[in-house]
């Protein structure tokens, strides 16, 4: 293939950038001389690269009026959009809460727990410099006196790592661990990028990165430097205005990748170990073999910047309006996503958000799989649900026949091209989201498992347990050098599942912290489901787990004997198999029957037992121990939907 740039031209180029003067032109950096003979950099060929498909991804279901928009972070399946409506939660594709006491934002992110605590925060910084902390998915909370930051402008807030947080502010950056927070005095990082234990900034001459580690600033001179960011392994990356992008080698040096050709490169971000781009007016992802491949089809605002997403996926922020983009999509999800969820979101949520009236947070994909055959007997062959006065039109409900019952051949390919978009075209579009993309939530591309999942408890985001708020940590000297912050503690890490009972109010915990895989959400401890379990032998199947779990409090005494197998079946089903009445207290006013045959969603010992979310009346069984294992709640679930047979 022909190129037509020639190596003696890269050469001099990577030299000038450098720094090094006509000169160094003669006699190339060695670490730039060994890239191109090693065919590392890409130069310009007579042939573009492929161009990318990137899908719209829905996260605005509900077409809620959202407003103009300045922030967005995601906090497990939810996301959490900052602007001139304050701060909203939206889980399920709905707003579940709003905060409007502030309508000013900079910027905002998902930061290990500032009290020292396992878990996550999200933050955000107003436009007049404070940080708000999100309480509980539904209030904001001022922290800005908690990191001992009160005196400074807060301008930026990124992840340094596992652990750590990193502020950029009017008079330099601070980093927080949860217990002490250390100050460097350098404006150059008001606006600042950070991962992998470094934080980098643009500067005047190029770029700048301070190395956490080794406590040391490293600037790199180039020239027309318009966007900074730091890759999955933590190299720095710019972009320029001519279109120039420049990587980091292992050395250490600058060399040149990939020019775009199609412009300034005005905005990098890092999204799981892809590199997005925004070159000129095009949204484009960076290839180290192919160099910069630009989107079919995807215009972005002039003003427009990215924020990275965990699963590959990438938020476009600009002209107040939010979208997102994914390079692929499972198809499944991608239908569930774009006809299923809006149907949820606009008739679904009163009940079935997390802590709803229904017990029976539906917000997840994962959650419909688990789901299944309760949802097609109450919502297709019932049509029990939604409960009245609540209706679906058929065009809603076909949505939700298509997806729980695809074609034959229909594709589960996360790598397979989802096509075209399928659903209905978005009407009403507010000014907080993109026309050209679909409202929904956070999609994960990952293979998904089809079998009886064991949910355990339910949380889509970190929760405040309580911890006292200790004050302001301490602020650490300031000083333009570096300060010497003592080693991080090097005892054991707790690697199982967050605690998330009540926290300790007393004396703060100077014990070992969790530094392992920041934990997105709750972990299942209970046994592993290989899968349904065969309900085919009828209650004799399901006799031996309420022996082993339910006969100790439920023997020979109470309402609800079930000592024998005969008394059993009897005093939850009925001799005749049509169930029995729900007795006492809050539950005997429920309407519920303890087992509805055909139908676990109406059945109080399923809803008792599932875990993952309160029951609708008394206390989760059983009483005061762990949830039944995954396979247990799939044989009970499964036997009622299978008629609960004698």
């Amino acid at each position: 293939m022909k190129k037509t740039t020639s190596r003696l031209a890269l050469l001099a180029a990577a030299a000038t950038a450098l720094g090094c003067g006509d000169e160094a032109s003669m006699n190339p950096n060695p670490a730039v001389d060994a890239a191109l003979a090693a065919d590392v950099v890409r130069v310009v060929d007579d042939v573009a690269p492929e161009p990318i498909t990137a899908q719209p991804l829905s996260w605005n279901a509900a077409m809620a009026e959202l407003g103009t928009l300045t922030a967005v972070v995601e906090s497990g399946d939810d996301v959490v959009v900052f602007g001139e409506r304050g701060m909203q939660w939206l889980s399920g594709g709905a707003v579940l809460a709003r905060d409007m006491r502030v309508m000013m934002w900079r910027d905002a992110a998902s930061v290990p727990a500032g009290d020292g605590s396992a878990g996550r925060w999200v933050l955000a910084v107003d436009g007049a410099g404070h940080l708000w902390r999100v309480r509980d998915r539904m209030t904001l909370e001022d922290v800005t006196a908690r990191y001992g930051l009160g005196d400074q402008m807060v301008r930026s807030v990124a992840v340094l790592d596992e652990t750590r947080v990193v502020f950029g502010t009017d008079m330099g950056f601070a980093i927080a661990d949860g217990m002490r927070v250390l100050r460097w005095n350098d404006p150059s990082f008001a606006t600042l990028q950070a991962g992998g234990g470094r934080v980098a900034a643009r500067t005047t001459s190029g770029a700048r990165v301070f190395d956490v580690m080794s406590q040391r600033f490293t600037d790199y001179a180039v020239e027309g430097a318009s966007a900074v960011a730091l890759d999955a392994e933590g190299k720095l990356v710019v972009g320029t205005a001519t279109g120039g992008l420049w990587r980091e080698q292992s050395g250490g040096t600058l060399v040149p990748g990939a020019p775009t050709t199609t412009g300034a490169v005005r905005s990098i971000a890092r999204a799981g170990a892809t590199l997005w781009m925004i070159a000129g007016e095009g949204l484009g992802v960076f290839d180290a073999t192919e160099g910069v491949r630009l989107a079919t089809g995807v215009t972005v605002p002039a003003d427009a910047r990215l924020v990275g997403s965990g699963n590959g996926s990438v938020w476009v922020l600009g002209g107040g309006r939010l979208s997102r983009y994914a390079l692929s999509v499972d198809p499944r999800v991608q239908q569930w996503e774009q006809e299923v969820r809006p149907v949820f979101a606009r008739r679904c949520t009163p009940c079935h958000l997390p802590g709803g009236t229904a017990s029976l947070n539906l917000t997840r994909y994962q959650f419909w799989v688990d789901e299944t055959s309760a949802i097609r007997r109450a919502v297709v062959e019932m049509q029990r649900m939604p409960p009245p006065p609540a209706t679906l039109t058929a065009e809603e409900r076909a949505a939700i026949v298509r997806w729980l019952d695809p074609p034959p051949d229909a594709g589960t390919d996360a790598g397979t091209d989802a096509g075209t978009d399928s659903g209905a075209a978005d009407a009403g579009t507010d000014a907080g989201m993109d026309a050209g993309a679909r409202d929904g939530a956070v999609l994960d591309g990952g293979p998904r498992d089809t079998g009886v999942t064991d949910r355990g408890p339910l949380d889509s985001g970190p929760r405040d347990t309580g911890v006292t708020d200790r004050g302001p940590l301490d602020s650490g000297v300031r000083d333009a050098g570096v300060t010497d912050r003592g080693p991080l503690d090097s005892g054991p890490r707790d690697t199982g599942a967050t605690d998330t009972g009540p926290r300790d109010t007393g004396a703060t915990d100077t014990g070992p912290r969790d530094a392992g895989a920041t934990d997105t959400g709750p972990r299942d401890t209970g046994a592993t489901d290989t899968g349904p379990r065969d309900a085919g032998s009828g209650f004799a199947s399901v006799y031996p787990i309420i022996q082993r779990a339910c006969v100790g409090c439920h023997g020979s005494s109470g309402a609800l004997n079930m000592s024998t197998q005969t008394l059993a079946y009897t005093n939850l089903v009925g001799a005749g198999g049509t169930g029995v009445a729900a007795m006492g207290g809050s539950c005997g006013a429920s309407g519920l029957l303890r087992v509805t045959p055909g139908d676990s969603l109406a059945s109080l010992l399923y809803l008792k037992i599932r875990g993952g979310t309160a029951p609708p009346c008394g206390s989760a069984m059983p009483r005061g121990q762990p949830t039944l294992p995954a396979g247990d709640i799939a044989t009970i679930r499964n036997w009622i939907e299978a008629g609960a047979a004698r």
